[in-house]
C-alpha cells in the first residue's frame, strides 16, 4: 500500500511541476509581447533622470574661484553688508552683539571662556596690554582654558572691527 501512495504522490508532484513550468513559459511569452522595451524606456527617461540628479554646486579649493552665474529662477539678490558705521552707534558693541556675544556672553561657558563683565577674569588679560588682546583676537590664541579663533571665527571682519569689539569688551569688564 505504501508503494501505491508513493506513486500517487509522485504523479501529482510531477503534474504540479509541469503546470508551473507551462505557466512560466506562458508568462515569458506574454511579457515579450506586452512588456516594456527596457532600452526605449531608458532612452525616454534619461533626460528627466539627468535633470533630477544633476549636482547643485561645485566644491572648489582656494584660488580656484570661478565666475558662476546662478540659475534665473534661483537667483538670490545680494544684500549689502551693514557695518556699525552705517547704522551709527558703537562699532565695537555692534560687532560684539553680532558675533562675540555667542561665546563671551554665554554663562554656561564661563569656565572655559572669559565672560564680558567679569572683571576678575579679565584683569589678568588686560594687564598684559591691549596690543596682546588685539593680537589674540585678530590672529587667534590657544591657552590653558581653551582657544580663541582668529577674528572670532569670522575671517570677513576687518582688524578695526575686531579691535573695536575688544575695546568694548574691555570697557565692560573693568
Amino acid at each position: 500500500m505504501s508503494q501505491e501512495k508513493d506513486q500517487i504522490f509522485f504523479r501529482n508532484f510531477a503534474l504540479a511541476i509541469g503546470i508551473l513550468a507551462l505557466l512560466m513559459v506562458v508568462f515569458a511569452i506574454l511579457s515579450r509581447i506586452y512588456g516594456i522595451d527596457k532600452a526605449a524606456e531608458a532612452e525616454r527617461t534619461a533626460p528627466a533622470v539627468s535633470e533630477r540628479t544633476a549636482p547643485v554646486g561645485k566644491a572648489m579649493m582656494p584660488g580656484e574661484e570661478e565666475e558662476m552665474q546662478p540659475e534665473p529662477e534661483m537667483a538670490i539678490e545680494s544684500v549689502p553688508a551693514v557695518t556699525a558705521a552705517d547704522t551709527g552707534g558703537d562699532p565695537g558693541q555692534k560687532t560684539y552683539d553680532n558675533l562675540c556675544v555667542n561665546c563671551h556672553g554665554v554663562s554656561a561657558l564661563a569656565s572655559m571662556i572669559p565672560q564680558t563683565g567679569d572683571a576678575d577674569v579679565w584683569s589678568s588679560r588686560i594687564s598684559k596690554g591691549i596690543e596682546v588682546l588685539y593680537d589674540h583676537a585678530i590672529n587667534g590664541f590657544t591657552g590653558n582654558m581653551g582657544m580663541m579663533p582668529a577674528k572670532g571665527g569670522n575671517p570677513t571682519l576687518s582688524d578695526e572691527d575686531v579691535k573695536a569689539a575688544v575695546d568694548y569688551m574691555v570697557s565692560q569688564s573693568q
